[in-house]
């Protein structure tokens, strides 16, 4: 389904086939690829960006054993679509009974589901940088808003816009990208990578729906005056993996072919703004029971592409005001950053889609503007639009940005850091997750773990307490192990400006008169509190104060 809520998308082309049916296969045993290899079925970029976050090359990683396919392909009136090697399956088109009794008999097939062959590697050189940042606040037209609502601006200003990182948008079309003037400094920079269409074949991208259009311009729109995106230097991979005219499970397969298609090629966020809850045939429609992280294929999909080593991004849901009203897959994933939708004015929109996940995680994750969003439409025209559809590739920008800064980070630490720097982050609900993130906050935890090593979380190398904290309580930190000693206190506001300083002598939990004056003073707000002993040790903690 697309998640472009009061923006629809437009209806294209034929229904897709039915017979269609994903086989699962019980193992890789006789495979002649090898982990030990993994040049043969991935690109080095995707091989590095494992490398670099200490992931293995493991058996998801090999594609589905030739010879088992060759047996299905054997049996009589069957067409391959697609392989689906994280879940060691293929998907298939047949109409012969037949040869779909003869499938279930087969050695090696494990079980035949009613539900483009992938595209192989490509080797990419490295693309043009963008046009030099910073650029002024003007220069963003009605866009500015959607970036400084995160605290965005900065990285933008200290020249992090994505570049040399790739981002994979998954959605049903892209009519006119190649034509919208917010996005010819994507096209003549050479950052357009590479299109892929996994529901009709080929490479053909630039027509079926507006919707990827309309998403693609939050991120990449660059026209100075006009518009602005989150990551105007950030490379990008175009892949319909929706078909628009019908809404059935098939196209969680499509999802996965073309996410793994993105992970060959070493990209590093995967965007979607698709979502799956509700088909076209009542006997597909989930439950919310389903919406657990662990049971549509596409959740389970979207986790394991996570454990690759990307970061997957994805649009909660516009259904918040529908008797439905929950997340739909994959915003249910454990290791998918779910975002939903707020007002300009912060304010969760009606129509975004409610949490927690039907097994009581925190969901949507956190929150981006998609009321009212800034966006360029298939006339060529800056206007807005409606969606958690919007709100997701907001994110996925920024995140861009926030990586860009901090290179070394793995995937994980990113997703973390962005949730711990959202202003709900210690009271989360079901209606806004962990809140709208600030990404001058999340910048400057990632320096802090980073610079630490040790750190036992993002935001809790050091735990304050309440957090909260409302003026009249007793406030303490818990200190990291080890600790102690005299040292020194810091507590700076979200820019960085030190409001207050003081030395320490530092007790588990540690408690002062010098702290407890401090914070009092302080209006409300997010600050950074930084403690250092003079052995060395460093901590870092975060303090809502209301």
């Amino acid at each position: 389904m697309l998640l472009a809520a009061i923006l629809m998308a437009s209806a294209c082309m034929a229904q897709v086939a039915e017979n269609r049916y994903l086989v699962y296969f019980t193992n890789k045993t006789n495979t002649p690829y090898s982990v030990n290899n993994p040049s043969a079925f991935l690109s080095q970029r995707a091989i590095d960006r494992r490398g670099a976050q200490y992931i293995a090359v493991d058996v998801r990683d090999l594609p589905v054993d030739p010879s088992l396919i060759a047996q299905v392909m054997n049996l009589g009136e069957v067409t391959m679509l697609g392989e689906l090697k994280w879940m060691n399956a293929i998907l298939i088109e047949t109409t012969d009974a037949a040869v779909l009794e003869a499938i279930e008999l087969l050695e090696g097939v494990d079980r035949l589901e009613v539900s483009t062959t992938l595209p192989g590697n490509e080797e990419i050189e490295t693309q043009k940088m963008p046009v030099a940042f910073p650029k002024s606040n003007e220069d963003y037209g009605q866009a500015l808003a959607q970036i400084q609502q995160l605290n965005g601006l900065g990285l933008h200003e200290d020249g992090y816009t994505g570049a040399g990182k790739w981002i994979a948008v998954l959605d049903g079309g892209f009519n006119k990208t190649d034509s919208a003037s917010v996005l010819q400094n994507l096209i003549n920079s050479d950052r357009l990578l590479a299109t892929r269409n996994i529901v009709w074949g080929g490479s053909e991208v630039f027509g079926l729906s507006n919707h990827g259009t309309f998403v693609l311009s939050t991120m990449a729109a660059d026209e100075a005056g006009l518009m602005i995106g989150t990551a105007p230097g950030a490379s990008y991979v175009l892949v319909v993996t929706e078909d628009v005219s019908i809404e059935r499970r098939i196209e969680e397969a499509f999802w996965i072919i073309g996410a793994e298609y993105a992970d060959s090629m070493g990209v590093d966020i995967i965007n979607t703004s698709l979502g799956y809850s509700e088909f076209d045939v009542e006997t597909e429609n989930y439950t919310y029971a389903d919406m657990d992280g662990n049971t549509t294929l596409i959740s389970r999909g979207s986790d394991i592409a996570a454990s690759r080593g990307m970061l997957i991004v994805t649009s909660a849901g516009n259904q918040g005001h529908t008797a439905w009203k929950y997340i739909s897959a994959p915003a249910d994933g454990d290791s998918v950053l779910a975002i939903g939708a707020v007002w300009p004015d912060g304010e969760a929109a009606f129509f975004s889609s409610r949490g927690p996940s039907s097994d009581g995680r925190v969901k949507p994750n956190v929150m981006a503007r998609g009321g009212a969003t800034v966006i360029t439409n298939t006339a060529d025209t800056i206007t807005m639009g409606n969606g958690t559809s919007f709100s997701a590739p907001v994110i996925s920008g920024m995140a861009a940005c926030l990586w860009q800064a901090h290179t070394q980070a793995t995937a994980w630490q990113i997703h973390r850091a962005i949730e711990e720097s959202s202003h709900l982050y210690f009271n989360p609900n079901d209606s806004m997750g962990f809140g709208i993130p600030n990404f001058e906050v999340a910048r400057y935890l990632l320096e802090q773990l980073l610079r630490t090593k040790d750190a036992p979380s993002l935001a809790a190398a050091a735990f304050v307490f309440p957090n909260p904290y409302r003026a009249g309580e007793q406030l303490g930190i818990k200190l990291p192990k080890g600790f102690e000693g005299n040292g020194s206190l810091r507590i700076s506001d979200i820019s960085g400006r030190v409001v207050a300083a003081f030395n320490a002598s530092f007790q588990n939990p540690f408690r002062s008169s010098a702290l407890q004056q401090s914070v009092q003073r302080l209006s409300k707000g997010i600050y950074l509190i930084h403690l250092q002993s003079e052995s060395g040790a460093a901590a870092v903690a975060k303090l809502a104060v209301r």
